[in-house]
């Protein structure tokens, strides 16, 4: 991995874990044992690091949706690789791109269209999914599912428990996909 990769994952790691707004670049620059000119080499200022942890957020989640069968189930299964992250990080965090969305979205318009962005991007393809299985109304079940799913990471990180996944995938998410709006 390259600095500047590993500066990006590493900021996202501590920006998961603590927020945005709790992590300085001192503290991204300790915990890789490197210089402040190091830094503003490869990023112009902790905003434009931020943009770039999108990114790798948006192409992240590009990977996982390459890897996806595009049918109903491997929608599901989409939706899962995520809730299982959430279990190996012992239900802390959240939904990195969720807690960003939380708190940045209305700090700067530049985050905000960023984050925008990867929404837009899964939004698009949920719909088309939905689409190609013949499920009606795609456009606005894509973004029910979307809500629904950001809604079970936020609720399975507060109270600790991963049942919430559980009633996503026997309840939610079939009552969205399959109910006529």
């Amino acid at each position: 991995m390259n600095k500047r990769d590993a500066i990006i994952f590493t900021a996202a790691q501590l920006i998961h874990e603590k927020g945005y707004h709790n992590i300085g670049i001192k503290s991204i620059l300790d915990a890789l044992s490197i210089p402040k000119g190091s830094f503003y080499h490869y990023f112009s200022s902790k905003e434009a690091l931020a943009l770039a942890i999108i990114d790798l957020y948006i192409e992240d989640t590009q990977s996982c949706i390459e890897n996806s069968d595009t049918s109903v189930e491997g929608l599901k299964s989409f939706f899962n690789i995520f809730f299982n992250r959430l279990i190996d990080l012992e239900l802390k965090r959240g939904c990195p791109v969720g807690n960003l969305v939380l708190e940045l979205s209305d700090e700067n318009e530049t985050f905000r269209l960023k984050l925008h962005e990867w929404y837009d991007f899964l939004k698009v393809w949920i719909a088309k999914v939905l689409n190609d299985e013949g499920i009606d109304k795609a456009e606005v079940k894509a973004k029910a599912l979307w809500a629904a799913f950001e809604g079970t990471m936020m609720l399975s990180k507060l109270d600790k428990n991963p049942e919430h996944f559980e009633i996503f995938n026997d309840l939610t998410f079939p009552s969205i996909v399959h109910h006529s709006l």
